[in-house]
């Protein structure tokens, strides 16, 4: 497929400045797609016609533009395989869990019409009075390429139903799912201006995210990037910033847990979308007592998944994402090793191309400096807690949790 452009004001724009391209991580880096990255004066130019955009957008009724995402909604389908195909193809997603994130634009868009009238109420329950809520104004939405197209979609819907006009840029990893996602929306009937997508490297997120223009950012990515992205906007107070930067995450095995449930869902946790989640179970905290029949269950089924082409359907776990986060992920591992983690198991890969790599488990202490770190990849830390309240301990401890789990028969 061809680079068609920016999406700019209701149509593809040609024109840009470097280019770059989308490799396949499961075919030793083959091209996927050619993009161009967005030139200043196109950046300029979508946020420019975002904001011409919003007065007409934002005074139209929430029934009225609910009405024109629905006509969005109703053209996914038509939209579904390519776009899943583009996810697999570009950042190695299993194409079952692609089909999944592809099909997710729809019911995002029926789920947020259906909350946001709950969220945003017209007057607290008993208050003596109204409240009304307005669109900030125009959006900038940076996404990351482990879910290239739920991580936009999630935010620009919101943002769309409640008045806002939108300027996007979706991972240099994955520009082929960024144009097709724009695709989407311009064969339906969304006003020109109100969704707009630049496609670029970390220059042009960085352009975009400081731009005086924009009124409201969010981000999805790496902690380094949110803070750099932080910084760069200190100065523009009437900028809602929002980031979400990743996490270290914790489940918490107690001795009363059901061991089966455990064992699968640390599992699921750990290795969907090949462990390239921010809520990724990356560490393990268990009690003594099941220490050993969790270990020895996660082994069982640890071996059995199936790594492999991410568009073979019976494949569980495709490659990482890039070279470089195979790159990475190796080295936090060797990391681990020389700080003393322990490998209990592994799945070791014979697919020798490619970012492949080995599933693991180790056992740790909880003291190695690397655990502070986001590998991104198939790992799980298993740490082993004298008791319960040295396991609660262990848990709190994390400095960079964003999810966690507790699995114990004890409802309290």
């Amino acid at each position: 497929m061809k680079f068609k452009g920016q999406y700019i004001n209701g149509r593809f724009a040609q024109g840009g400045e470097a280019a770059f391209n989308s490799a396949n991580p499961a075919m030793d880096n083959e091209t996927v797609f050619e993009a161009q990255n967005a030139s200043q004066s196109q950046i300029d130019d979508a946020i420019t016609s975002a904001r011409a955009a919003a007065a007409n957008w934002r005074r139209l009724k929430f029934e009225e533009r609910a009405n024109m995402m629905m006509g969005v909604a109703d053209r996914v389908e038509n939209h579904v395989d390519a776009i899943a195909n583009a996810i697999s193809l570009e950042m190695g997603k299993a194409h079952r869990e692609a089909l999944v994130e592809a099909r997710s634009i729809k019911s995002k868009i029926i789920g947020s019409i259906q909350q946001i009238p709950h969220e945003l109420p017209s007057a607290p329950p008993g208050a003596p009075g109204e409240q009304r809520f307005h669109a900030m104004g125009v959006v900038g939405v940076i996404g990351p390429f482990n879910f290239p197209i739920h991580l936009l979609n999630t935010h620009l819907i919101p943002a769309l139903l409640t008045g806002n006009t939108a300027v996007i840029k979706p991972s240099d990893v994955t520009p082929l799912c960024g144009q097709l996602y724009a695709e989407l929306f311009h064969d339906s009937e969304i006003p020109a201006g109100v969704f707009n997508l630049i496609q670029g490297d970390g220059r042009v997120g960085a352009s975009l995210s400081a731009h005086e223009g924009i009124d409201g950012l969010v981000f999805t990515g790496s902690y380094e990037t949110g803070r750099r992205i932080r910084q760069a906007t200190f100065d523009q107070p009437w900028k809602k910033v929002s980031l979400e930067l990743g996490g270290k995450n914790v489940a918490l095995v107690l001795d009363d847990a059901h061991l089966e449930q455990a064992i699968r869902e640390i599992i699921l946790g750990a290795f969907l979308t090949t462990g390239q989640r921010c809520t990724a179970t990356s560490r393990v905290v268990v009690t003594r007592a099941m220490s050993q029949p969790l270990l020895a269950g996660l082994k069982s089924v640890l071996t059995k998944l199936k790594v492999g082409n991410p568009m073979l359907s019976d494949v569980f776990m495709g490659p990482l994402a890039t070279k470089k986060s195979k790159i990475n992920f190796n080295n936090y591992l060797e990391q681990l090793k020389d700080e003393g983690g322990r490998l209990v198991s592994e799945n070791p890969v014979t697919v020798e191309k490619g970012a492949f790599v080995s599933p693991s488990i180790f056992e740790v202490t909880g003291e190695e400096s690397v655990l502070k770190h986001e590998f991104f990849g198939p790992n799980i830390c298993v740490e082993i807690a004298k008791d319960e309240d040295d396991g609660f301990r262990r848990a709190a401890a994390n400095e960079f949790g964003l999810s966690a789990s507790l699995f114990s028969r004890r409802v309290e």
